[in-house]
This record gives structure tokens, sequence and C-alpha cells, in this order.
């Protein structure tokens, strides 16, 4: 069974609840919340040197009652007093994150809402593919490798409770098969909205081709 990107959203916001990194989810609108609330797990992630979280990218969205919050605004707002806008786009996520030195240096988030709103927040993990029609696996196989370097890496001590990314979704494609450097191919398997590829059930396929390219990219996760 495949889960969602917000279940694995989820287990890593956990993860940093249990590394004693606070979650965004108590921050009530109206008063000014720590960075590092609205933003769990940010810190970890961008502690990991560059070249080795090139393949995966984390993004937030604010909720409101447990959806996404659009028409808010956001204001970051450092100890200096330095204030940058933070934009949310009409799906509610922050165009704009914090750097890690805003972030260590303990900046606040405010948010142009009543004071009896409550706000969270949610993050959101995603591959960084372009949509193709056709892939060089071994691409393919590097994404899925290195995101979970990535997360294991970021959650430290904790990694044994990361989430472990199986491998990607083609979303809205019916059909797809990976080829063989002999020629033959096999059909990729239906799941989670698309066709998926999973590097240890395609061991040695040189491509993957689609019928058609595909609306998104995501993680494919199996319930173990």
């Amino acid at each position: 069974m495949s889960l969602s990107k917000r279940a694995v959203a989820s287990a890593l916001v956990f993860l940093a609840l249990a590394a004693a990194i606070p979650s965004a989810a108590s921050a009530q609108a109206g008063k000014v919340a720590p960075a590092g609330k609205v933003f769990s797990f940010l810190e970890a992630f961008l502690k990991v040197p560059a070249a080795e979280r090139s393949r995966i990218r984390v993004s937030y969205a604010l909720l409101r009652d447990g959806k996404r919050a659009t028409g808010v605004k956001a204001t970051l707002i450092e100890s200096n007093g330095a204030r940058t806008p933070l934009p949310i786009d009409g799906e509610g996520r922050f165009e704009r994150t914090p750097t890690l030195a805003q972030l260590q240096a303990k900046a606040q988030v405010g948010f142009d809402v009543p004071a009896d709103t409550k706000l969270g927040s949610s993050m959101l993990l995603d591959p960084v593919l372009k949509p193709a029609a056709e892939y060089d696996a071994r691409e393919l196989v590097a994404t899925v490798e290195e995101s979970n370097r990535t997360i294991r890496k970021a959650a430290g001590p904790m990694a044994l409770m990361a989430p472990q990314m199986d491998g990607l979704t083609f979303k809205a494609v019916d059909s797809g098969v990976a080829i063989f450097p002999n020629g033959s191919s096999k059909p990729l398997p239906a799941g989670a909205g698309g066709v998926v590829f999973q590097p240890d059930q395609f061991k040695g396929a040189s491509r993957v081709r689609l019928a058609k390219t595909p609306a998104a990219v995501d993680y494919f996760v199996t319930k173990k």
C-alpha cells in the first residue's frame, strides 16, 4: 500500500518533534511564532551540504483548520528588527523560506490574521525531477538513493525512524515500461495515481519510457 506525500511529511514532522525541534501545529495566528516552529525540520535539512541534497526539495504549506490557508500574509522578523515578506501562493505554499542563518538566529514569523485563528504548517517533500516522457533509469535510481541519504543525515540520531522512499510515482500516467540494455522491457505497475518505478524491482534497467509526460513526479513509499 502506498503512502501519500502528506503522510511522509507527517512522519518527518514527528521525527523533528522527537528530536526536540518543535512543529508549528500550536502556532496561533495573530501572534509571532518562532520560524523554527513554522518551518519544522528545515534547519536540520539546510545543515546538510547543498551538494548532498540537490535531488530533494522541502517546501511548506500554511494550514488553517486543517486545510490549506490562502490570502494570509506572513512576515519573517529577525532579531535586528529586519522584516522580510514570506509570500504564500494560491495553494497555500510558502514561496520563500528562511535561510539557515535566519533560523539559527531565532527569527520569528508574524501572520496578519485575527488573534483567535489557529494556524499550522505542513511539510512537503518533492523529488527534483522535471516531468518528461522518458528518463535515464540511473537518474531515477540516484534520486531515490540520494533523497534517502539526505533524510537520514538530516534526521541524525532519529534516522532509524525516518521514512524510506521506495521509488517514484509518475502522476496521471496510465502506462510505462522499464527498458533493459538487451532491448527487453518490463511494464511499470500502477499505484498512487500513476505508474511507479521502484529501483529494487527494475535492477539493471537503462531507460524508463512513459505513455505521456506526467503531471508531476512524486515519491512512492510502501507501508512496511
